[in-house]
């Protein structure tokens, strides 16, 4: 069994190998137009196109209604701590100074950004808790179009 297992290690290695020494083929969808011409040792020539693009978090280009419940709770919740619906109100009152009369209209909105995969939520012990979810994204740079009179993304 353990002859058959290293067998098979061995041969994904050596599969390994040969797919690091095949020559890469340039693919023009995700590649900018700066190029280097690379000889192989047999004289063929092929072009290398670097790529362009940036990593950015979805967070960066969320925007909501200002002064609203969502808003509130996507400024005051962060990436690395887990926030308890006490806390939460805590500081939607010390940065906006907002009170809700009923600590409950904040769950459908958490509940909301849950489901949509923007916050995660821990339970622990009957209590909830709620963190920002880091949401990496890349974005080929050539096909960014920026609209120079809203500076915004189209």
């Amino acid at each position: 069994m353990i002859k058959g297992l290293l067998k098979s290690l061995f041969k994904t290695v050596r599969k390994l190998e040969a797919w690091v020494e095949e020559a890469p083929t340039p693919n023009t969808n995700n590649y900018s137009k700066s190029t280097k011409t690379l000889t192989l040792e047999n004289g063929a020539r092929y072009e290398q196109r670097t790529p362009r693009f940036k990593v950015a978090n979805v967070w960066d280009y969320l925007k909501f209604k200002e002064d609203t419940q969502a808003y509130h709770i996507s400024q005051v919740l962060a990436f690395d701590e887990w926030t308890s619906m006490e806390e939460i109100l805590r500081r939607v009152k010390e940065l906006f100074q907002v009170e809700y009369k009923n600590e409950r209209s904040l769950y459908p909105y958490l509940k909301t950004l849950v489901d949509s995969g923007l916050l995660e939520v821990n339970v622990t012990g009957g209590k909830m808790r709620w963190r920002k979810k880091s949401l990496m994204i890349s974005i080929d740079e050539e096909e960014v179009v920026v609209n120079p009179l809203t500076q915004t993304l189209q």
